[in-house]
């Protein structure tokens, strides 16, 4: 059985996923999977470079994202347990946070995703952008 847990933003006019990096690692998100490597995505397929090649990822990022293509990133949130995956559509107008499986659940109800933690954690670092939809879903 799956599971697609994802929360999206959508913006007025086109954003650039730099800008969107740059404010979740100044709100404490690291752009990593594991303590050595980040995981990063262009049109699709997933990739994986040492920590130290954070600048050739965007690069990379950037020449897909800049065809028109998808990219994303895998991000450790600012708790230090928590990752998700990050991903720019090809729209530029819209950003997705994709929950990796070991999910934040509600405390008192654990079948269920905390959505409105991830939510509430990503809009943070958006919040003055021109949002002009929110969408959370949890399909099972």
């Amino acid at each position: 059985m799956s599971r697609d847990v994802a929360i999206g933003l959508e913006f007025k006019h086109d954003i650039d996923f730099v800008d969107i990096l740059d404010r979740l690692a100044r709100a404490g998100w690291e752009l990593l999977r594991e303590e050595d490597a980040i995981w990063y995505m262009t049109d699709y397929d997933w990739k994986h470079l040492p920590l130290d090649g954070l600048a050739e990822a965007k690069r990379d990022m950037r020449t897909s994202y800049e065809a028109g293509a998808a990219v994303g990133i895998t991000t450790r949130l600012p708790d230090g347990e928590t990752f998700a995956n990050v991903l720019f559509h090809e729209a530029r107008t819209s950003v997705s946070l994709i929950p990796l499986l070991d999910y934040r659940t509600i405390a008192h109800m654990p079948e269920f995703v905390d959505l409105g933690w991830y939510l509430e954690r990503f809009l943070a670092s958006c919040r003055d952008l021109p949002i002009v939809r929110t969408k959370a879903s949890d399909q099972r």
